[in-house]
């Protein structure tokens, strides 16, 4: 007998990537799988379902549902249930009791105040089956809360829908959700928005165009101080099977404080297990930085700072010329 399901989770919880992997584990089995979300959800493109995790997959959107033949399909997965109005809902119900098409929705139950959203309130009237998504609070507890943040700080007020990913929004535990308590320190993958850090990685690479090259094939991690953003690193994998870190920075407020070798350290340590050897490339000045941290010499790219960049970048009065590439065994 086929069921309507909702699987609900804080932010960060891996939602998108358990129903793309539902839909990959049907296709698996020779049969199709009808990928849906809200028309409104346009964070990973029109017709896309992205997680952070890295995963993506096309999909349909739910307000086209009456001009699609289900005849076709042997289930029906729909991304971000939330934003489902109670019609919709309806809708799907009615997939399940008169076509007797499995229909699984994934999405956050409750917004950043702590109320539930109009498709998760009939959701979780409807649905036949209701299932928890667990993910962890910075604290270690089991995160149930989606806090919004803004300027460093978890708000409570505002409208009930503003799209956002990791830059916007963090899971808490009821209790630091209450209190709109941040980690003191964390480190976290940026998936999307990484736009809004260009600020901070032109301070490492001084031209956008360059860092536009390797921020989308790169990861991006951000090192947050109570919620502020003081610091970034991007590593991304060589042809040779080994990892380089790309950019590295520290908000200047934030200097002075070892975040920038806790970022390194913690790179090392995200390398460790990918690769045998994590490469950097930098100017003079950073070199002994980098030394103190357990890397070594490799080798030198002659003129890549003229070649590469139109205007003169001058360190210590000195225009930059050669990149000098140290490597650290992993």
């Amino acid at each position: 007998m086929s069921k309507l399901y909702f699987r609900y989770g804080a932010m960060g919880s891996s939602k998108t990537a358990n129903a793309i992997m539902v839909q990959y584990n049907y296709q698996e089995r020779g049969q199709n799988a009808l990928m849906l979300k809200p028309r409104l959800d346009d964070r990973d493109g029109a017709r896309i379902v992205g997680s952070r995790s890295g995963l993506s997959a096309p999909c349909r959107f739910v307000e086209e549902l009456d001009g699609i033949d289900l005849t076709a399909y042997d289930c029906v997965i729909v991304d971000e249930a939330q934003f489902l109005t109670k019609a919709q809902v309806e809708k799907l119900v009615e997939i399940v009791d008169g076509m007797g098409i499995p229909v699984i929705c994934y999405g956050l139950r409750a917004d950043f105040q702590g109320n539930l959203f109009e498709g998760s309130h009939w959701l979780m009237a409807w649905a036949d089956t209701i299932e928890e998504i667990k993910t962890v609070c910075w604290c270690g507890r089991k995160a149930t809360m989606n806090a919004r943040v803004a300027g460093g700080k978890v708000v409570k007020s505002g409208e009930q829908i503003v799209l956002g990913g990791n830059e916007s929004y963090v899971a808490l535990c009821r209790k630091h959700w209450a209190l709109g308590e941040l980690a003191p320190l964390e480190i976290r993958r940026i998936a999307a928005g990484k736009e809004a850090y260009m600020p901070l990685l032109l301070e490492a690479d001084p031209s956008e165009a360059m860092i536009s090259k390797y921020l989308d094939a790169g990861e991006l991690y951000a090192l947050l101080a109570n919620g502020q953003t003081a610091g970034e690193a991007v590593i991304i994998p060589r042809e040779d099977g080994s990892m380089e870190l790309k950019n590295l920075a520290v908000a200047e407020a934030y200097r002075g404080r070892g975040y920038g070798k806790k970022l390194v350290e913690h790179m090392v340590k995200l390398c460790s297990t990918r690769a045998d050897r994590l490469y950097v490339g930098t100017s003079p000045a950073n070199v002994p930085f980098y030394e103190g941290l357990g890397f070594e010499r490799a080798y030198t790219e002659k003129g890549f700072f003229t070649d590469n960049y139109p205007e003169p970048i001058i360190e210590n009065g000195i225009v930059l010329d050669d990149m000098i590439y140290l490597a650290k065994d992993l």
